[in-house]
């Protein structure tokens, strides 16, 4: 197992560079002043890691809710499962048998009753995941503080608590398995767009979280950055080049060129998403490209 470093057990494991310093300041101060903050960008970009992070300043429980096409109002506010069953018998006198019983549904809460009820900060990870109808409930609990209840007696709605704060995460409309978030909704937050972060903050992310020396970390960059030109200048992503620097430094791996067993693993972890952004290639002219941009002498970033 690699050691954590002091910076990073301070910090959860983020990575806080002047790259992010702006962006989780502004991030707070939308937060204090009452608005929900949703940060969108590519795959690998770090979105969830920020909104954990800056959730974590608050110093208030974190509720994290993850979307996916089968999120239905059940899951966020709850739902009747199963029964409660209560009998009890009277023998009290022998000759005389009494037996009552009471049989009642259970009421299971749904992610968002107590986080609402006591002032969590709720991460809605991947909220565009889920189908727009699901998120129609976010528009009155953002809107007029309330969190509308259905199917539970009385209980019609709950009120927000005065600390209940949101950060939404997404990727863009045109990534697969996302849906369009009615206008509705997105009137309702601040977007922030997250790009690929620079080269330094990428540097020190990778000896941070793998714990290569920053000669190592530089080369790696170097490499999955030529690959991103060709694209659209975010895949191969962060993750890729994390996988390639945890592996390497686990399996005392040399980040050089020359050694086979670092040829065959960023073939076998850039393959995939160089093809991706040139489809058009076949897979040994995808493999080529990678052989080809890892020979290259550049000056390190």
């Amino acid at each position: 197992m690699l050691n954590r470093s002091k910076k990073e057990d301070e910090t959860g494991g983020f990575v806080k560079t002047a790259f992010f310093e702006e962006i989780i300041a502004r991030t707070i101060q939308y937060i204090q002043a009452g608005y929900p903050v949703h940060f969108i960008g590519p795959s690998g970009v770090g979105k969830t890691s920020l909104a954990l992070y800056i959730a974590k300043q608050f110093n208030r429980p974190v509720t994290i809710i993850r979307g996916h096409h089968e999120l239905s109002n059940k899951d966020l506010l709850g739902q009747y499962n199963g029964i409660s069953k209560k009998e009890i018998i009277d023998n009290y006198i022998h000759s005389v048998y009494k037996s009552q019983q009471e049989i009642r549904p259970l009421w299971e809460h749904g992610q968002l009753v107590e986080a609402v009820k006591n002032g969590h900060i709720v991460i809605y990870d991947e909220f565009s995941r889920s189908r727009p109808d699901a998120n129609n409930i976010f528009l009155s609990l953002l809107e007029e503080k309330v969190l509308p209840i259905y199917g539970k007696g009385k209980e019609t709605f709950i009120k927000c608590h005065p600390d209940f704060s949101m950060i939404f995460t997404s990727n863009p409309d045109e990534y697969a398995g996302t849906f369009h978030t009615q206008d509705a909704l997105m009137d309702r937050l601040i977007t922030i767009s997250l790009d690929c972060c620079d080269t330094k903050t990428e540097i020190e992310i990778l000896q941070l979280k793998a714990g290569i020396n920053k000669q190592e970390a530089q080369e790696i960059v170097r490499l999955v950055s030529n690959l991103r030109a060709f694209g659209k200048g975010f895949c191969p992503s962060l993750r890729a080049s994390l996988m390639i620097a945890t592996v390497a430094k686990k399996g005392n791996i040399p980040i050089t060129y020359d050694n086979k067993q670092y040829q065959a693993l960023c073939l076998d972890v850039l393959s995939r998403p160089v093809k991706q952004i040139s489809p058009e290639l076949s897979r040994s002219a995808v493999q080529e490209l990678i052989l080809q941009e890892m020979r290259r002498k550049e000056e390190h970033l």
